[in-house]
C-alpha cells in the first residue's frame, strides 16, 4: 500500500470546521484499504487521458454532462447541482483527491454539495463517487466538469 496516503488530513480542517461539530462526525476520513476498495470500484477503473497530467480519460464511457467552467463560483454551484443530481442527499459519495496525501472521505451527498467549492479548494483536482448510481463526477482544474458512468471494469487506456 502506497505510504504516502492521507498523511495529510490537515487538508480537511477547512471542511470540517467549516460543517461543524454537529455534522462533523458525518464526515468520515478512509483508511488506505477504503480508499483502494473505493478506488477499485470508481476512479482507477479509467486511463488517464494522455492529453492532460492526471484528468480521466472518459472516451471509453457514457459520459451525462460535461462543460468548462472558467468562473469558479459557477463551477462550485454545478459541482453541487451535479452531486445532488446523482445522489440522494442523504447517502453517502466518496470525495477524492488529486493529491493522495489527502485522505479521501466518505461524506452525505448534501454536505457535499453544500461545500462544493470547500472541495475545489482542498485539492485542485477533486473526483465525487456516487455508489448508488454508478456516476462519477470529476472537476478538473481546468474548469472542466464531467458527470458519467464508472466503467464495469477497469479500461485499459491505448
Amino acid at each position: 500500500m502506497n505510504t504516502y496516503y492521507g498523511t495529510h488530513p490537515g487538508a480537511l480542517k477547512p471542511l470540517l470546521d467549516t460543517v461543524g461539530p454537529a455534522e462533523r462526525e458525518l464526515v468520515r476520513q478512509f483508511t488506505a484499504a477504503e480508499d483502494a476498495e473505493f478506488g477499485s470500484r470508481s476512479v482507477n477503473r479509467f486511463p488517464i487521458d494522455r492529453n492532460t497530467t492526471g484528468a480521466k480519460d472518459w472516451s471509453g464511457t457514457r459520459i451525462h454532462e460535461q462543460r468548462v467552467e472558467d468562473d469558479y463560483d459557477e463551477a462550485a454551484r454545478l459541482l453541487a447541482e451535479l452531486v445532488l443530481r446523482y445522489s440522494p442527499s442523504t447517502s453517502e459519495v466518496v470525495v477524492f483527491w488529486g493529491n493522495v496525501v489527502i485522505p479521501s472521505i466518505g461524506i452525505p451527498a448534501r454536505l457535499a454539495a453544500e461545500n462544493a467549492g470547500l472541495l475545489i479548494d482542498i485539492g485542485d483536482d477533486v473526483w465525487i463517487y456516487a455508489p448508488g448510481s454508478g456516476v462519477l463526477i470529476e472537476y478538473w482544474h481546468s474548469g472542466r466538469i464531467t458527470a458519467g458512468e464508472v466503467p464495469k471494469e477497469t479500461q485499459r487506456g491505448t
